[in-house]
């Protein structure tokens, strides 16, 4: 029997203030919070959830031993060129994912096929065609199907059939072991910030024993003028409101509460945890399932008082009032009543 604790983590659209949440359950006692690294190996192109479509839901000799390694190769990067966070595991991270890999690989061989060469680079195809071709005249089997490669004998494949509930309990039970390695002390929650996406979070819930998931909206006036003006980091498209208001609708389509599970996701306004803090934070602690005396440190990490200068920040940035009113008609249903 194990000794399952409740994962949470924060979902969010890029801005929209999840840190909140996660610097306010860190005050918490009972929860193992892992800081402010994001842990996006599940919903990032090339991770779990890529892995489980081409394994399970297309099954296909050559797909499946090309994701099996990418994937690989995606991990092993994250830990050696990723953001930070992944230290903490040391080399339980690496022994894991090598663990995982083979619970869901039913026959490993020496085998290739095309895009393995692809995927070496332009310079290794034309050399491996090099010596295809020098390999066949040095054996006089020009005049045959008989072909060579580099690759033969070094590379490998990577195949199985496995169903869709072998997948799920695999990665269940390696999610469960990487986290409990960093959960010393067995608290019963463990902080994990942005492990899934704001949108079409009901098929990731299938990878945890136990998750609620926070997903965290911002007013679009005040995340507009934050990237136009202080944040100029040039992820969010901005160069005209137009091309933003579409950003936002589209990032947006698929986050709606019609398509949630309201015991495990939970949706809320970043400005309500400013505003409205008292009723956010016993929303957050009834969702939770923590006692609300488990809140020894209040306001130690996150303070409304000081986080409130982020919001209304239409009344501190002029010269945009035209792209305000644009905003205004065209994304309606996502404004914050900052007057009420």
């Amino acid at each position: 029997m194990y000794n399952i604790s409740r994962i949470i983590t924060c979902a969010s659209f890029y801005g929209t203030g999840s840190s909140a949440v996660t610097d306010m359950l860190s005050e918490f006692d009972g929860i193992c919070s892992l800081g402010d690294y994001e842990y996006r190996f599940l919903q990032e192109p090339d991770g779990i959830s890529d892995l489980e479509y081409n394994v399970v839901e297309n099954n296909h000799r050559h797909n499946t031993s090309d994701a099996i390694k990418r994937f690989m190769k995606y991990m092993n990067n994250l830990e050696k060129m990723g953001y930070g966070g992944y230290d903490i595991f040391g080399g339980e991270f690496k022994r894991l994912t090598e663990q995982y890999v083979d619970e869901i690989t039913e026959l490993k061989s020496h085998s290739w096929w095309n895009k393995d060469r692809i995927d070496k680079g332009f310079v290794f195809c034309q050399i491996d065609r090099c010596y295809s071709l020098l390999k066949r005249i040095i054996t006089r089997n020009l005049k045959t199907e008989k072909k060579f490669s580099l690759l033969q004998g070094r590379e490998y494949g990577y195949y199985t059939a496995v169903t869709e509930e072998e997948f799920l309990d695999a990665t269940r039970r390696f999610i469960r072991n990487l986290f409990d390695y960093v959960n010393t002390e067995n608290f019963p929650f463990i902080m994990v910030d942005q492990m899934v996406p704001a949108t079409n979070s009901v098929r990731f819930c299938r990878y945890f024993d136990d998750i609620r998931i926070i997903a965290v909206e911002r007013d679009p006036r005040d995340l507009y003028l934050l990237e136009k003006e202080i944040w100029q980091w040039g992820v969010i498209p901005v160069e005209t409101v137009e091309e933003f208001v579409s950003w936002y609708k589209i990032t947006r389509k698929y986050a709606n509460q019609k398509f949630d599970k309201p015991d495990t996701i939970l949706r809320i306004r970043f400005e309500d945890l400013i505003y409205d803090y008292d009723n956010a934070k016993d929303k957050l602690i009834s969702f939770i399932g923590i006692s609300k005396d488990a809140h020894a440190r209040p306001r130690t990490k996150f303070n409304p008082d000081i986080s409130i200068r982020n919001t209304n920040v239409m009344r501190q940035i002029s010269g945009y009032e035209s792209d305000i009113n644009y905003i205004e008609k065209h994304l309606s249903d996502y404004l914050y009543n900052f007057n009420s």
